[in-house]
């Protein structure tokens, strides 16, 4: 009897053990919400002060933690090293003990604690569209580096609470309005993907179907507003229509900062934001490239934010999230951005093949196409795309280029297999209804192979293994032909070329770039040499671009250069250019090349537009 007894008690031990331990993992608690505060006592330092409050807590230790990333921008970041000053009291205004664990989290002690109050600031003086500006004139949250997650409790609804400087009167952001300064999300994930625009932008609106739409401008800038507000209107209308007429939001918000110089866009759930120059906008080429981007991010409402890899969702903020799939989520949407201009007539033909010139020339000018696939470019994002050096184009590809160029020519394979009836748009509203039946779950390599299948009703397996996981070279040329293109090599009539890029600084010509297969590479020019005289002719910014006219492909040259602070002379035989690739439509097409050209740009079959 006493053994049995010794035995039962020791059964409890080991049960209320466990049942701590997993109390501890897992918070049986009744916290229906978590409270955000952030206030800006003093924005002209660049700096706001957040608060974090919990209610009716049941655990011994709370975690905290900032992510080291944000969704759409696929670099570690480590936002909580911009993180001071962290501390927490309960509801007596008790200081509670604050632990940092690791990196980017802290545990805060919450036992025989029912509230918390975690305090900290943050600093923010980086304007891009993945990071935080404070100054005396606004404040730009980037929600991902300036408010911490609460582990264990991320599916628990987000209030955030706006404390605007006196002076500051306007708060623009996709977070759903509950009051004049309260904002709320279902999630965290949704918090974090909702950005924040404070201070006096000059906000516009348009509607599509009763659905406000908000263009936030911050900063100055020789706009117009109508032409801005018809243009918006105008793509978002576009890319509805392509994807069955349905809007996916209540409301959306367009953050634009008015900047010197910079530029891109970052997609969210329901906004996104977008850098433009501010004196650019009547500058007709570089408006419509700006419109590109418009187009661009906004298409990203359906691919990625909801057509998705599976990879990406559930987030893990701690770490790199590591997809194949970012060719679809980026390059199906580079493929589309400046298409989605042409089918509503913001670009003509000329236009938009102008603008394809450029992503033909990023990827086949470079060796770096025969070296890095596409799949192992959206892998590799991590350590390589974002951390770009001087020997990028020899030896990689951008899954945003190199995937619109494979895209369109997916998209013509599918167009002539089904005799210019069916398109990738097909294939893209099939993987829309695959989120519609099931939002919780992203697309497969193999799901997006298979719908591509059905569209085409053909094998696409070789496809996939020569230009998808392959670097096999891309036969661009054959496909344009498909439609009555073709590509004309613009360099053919140059007589020869180094194949550098180059700075002018304080006078020094500087290489920067020196493209594999070139002049300058088969004779070893170098990044960073100092280019100082060829055949006894001091070089200047003008004699390097005029000087290569007087010589021909097998001319061998004299160059002076310094190197790492040393003289050198280096014999350079000259060759043939690099290609420069332009495409141009054939004079005379057949009745197939017209319809299929008509399905690519309209979407249409047939039409006469």
């Amino acid at each position: 009897m006493i053994v049995f007894t010794s035995f039962l008690i020791s059964c409890l031990i080991i049960l209320q053990n466990c049942y701590a331990e997993n109390n501890n993992k897992f918070p049986n608690s009744q916290m229906n919400e978590i409270n955000y505060s952030v206030f800006f006592e003093n924005p002209h330092t660049h700096y706001c002060e957040v608060e974090i409050l919990l209610n009716d807590l049941t655990r011994d230790s709370i975690i905290f933690s900032m992510p080291v990333w944000t969704p759409g921008s696929y670099l570690i970041r480590e936002f909580a090293k911009n993180v001071e000053g962290v501390k927490a009291t309960n509801s007596k205004g008790e200081q509670l003990n604050v632990e940092k664990i690791n990196k980017n989290s802290w545990s805060v002690e919450t036992k025989s604690q029912s509230d918390v109050k975690l305090m900290y600031k943050v600093y923010c003086n980086e304007l891009t569209v993945r990071t935080s500006e404070i100054n005396a004139n606004h404040a730009f949250l980037s929600n991902a580096g300036i408010f911490m997650r609460v582990k264990g409790f991320e599916n628990k609804r987000c209030v955030l609470k706006i404390n605007l400087p006196p002076e500051w009167e306007k708060i623009s952001t996709g977070l759903v309005r509950e009051s004049e300064k309260v904002y709320s999300a279902d999630n965290y994930d949704i918090f974090i993907d909702s950005p924040v625009e404070l201070g006096n932008q000059n906000v516009l609106e348009f509607d599509i179907k009763g659905i406000k739409h908000f263009i936030c401008l911050a900063g100055k800038g020789n706009y117009k507003e109508d032409v801005l507000i018809k243009d918006f209107k105008t793509i978002a209308q576009e890319e509805i229509k392509l994807f069955g007429g349905e809007i996916p939001y209540k409301d959306y918000t367009y953050i634009i900062h008015l900047v010197e110089k910079g530029g891109g866009g970052l997609e969210h759930l329901n906004s996104f934001v977008g850098q433009m120059v501010r004196w650019s906008f009547t500058d007709e080429k570089l408006y419509k490239r700006f419109l590109g981007l418009v187009s661009h991010e906004f298409f990203h409402l359906w691919n990625v934010k909801r057509i998705r890899p599976i990879e990406l969702g559930p987030f893990d903020y701690d770490t790199e999230n590591y997809t194949k799939g970012l060719w679809v989520a980026e390059g199906w949407t580079s493929f589309y951005d400046n298409l989605i201009l042409r089918r509503c007539n913001i670009l003509n033909n000329k236009e938009y093949f102008d603008f394809l010139d450029v992503e033909v020339n990023d990827i086949m000018r470079f060796e770096g196409r025969f070296y890095q696939s596409l799949e192992e470019s959206s892998y590799d994002t991590w350590i390589k795309y974002y951390r770009k050096d001087e020997n990028y184009n020899n030896a990689q590809v951008s899954y945003y280029t190199k995937g619109a160029l494979v895209t369109m020519m997916l998209n013509l394979e599918l167009i002539k297999s089904t005799g210019a009836k069916q398109s990738l748009d097909e294939a893209l509203r099939m993987l829309y209804e695959d989120y519609k039946r099931d939002n919780s779950r992203g697309y497969t390599d193999e799901r997006v192979r298979e719908v591509c299948e059905i569209v085409s009703g053909k094998n696409l397996d070789e496809f996939w293994k020569k230009y998808i996981k392959g670097t096999d070279e891309l036969p661009l040329e054959d496909y344009l032909n498909y439609a009555g293109l073709k590509l004309i090599n613009e360099n053919d009539t140059l007589p020869a070329s180094l194949d550098i890029e180059f700075k002018i600084d304080n006078g020094k010509i500087i290489i920067t770039k020196v493209f594999k297969g070139g002049t300058a590479y088969e004779a070893g020019l170098n990044f960073n040499d100092e280019l100082i005289s060829v055949e006894g002719v001091r070089i200047d910014g003008e004699v390097i671009k005029t000087f290569m006219k007087n010589y021909k492909t097998g001319d061998e040259l004299s160059f002076i250069i310094n190197r790492q602070g040393l003289i050198e002379n280096i014999k350079v035989k000259l060759q043939k250019p690099l290609p420069k690739y332009k495409i141009v439509e054939f004079e005379e097409k057949t009745d197939e090349q017209k319809e299929i050209f008509e399905k690519w740009i309209s979407g249409n079959q047939k039409s006469n537009r």
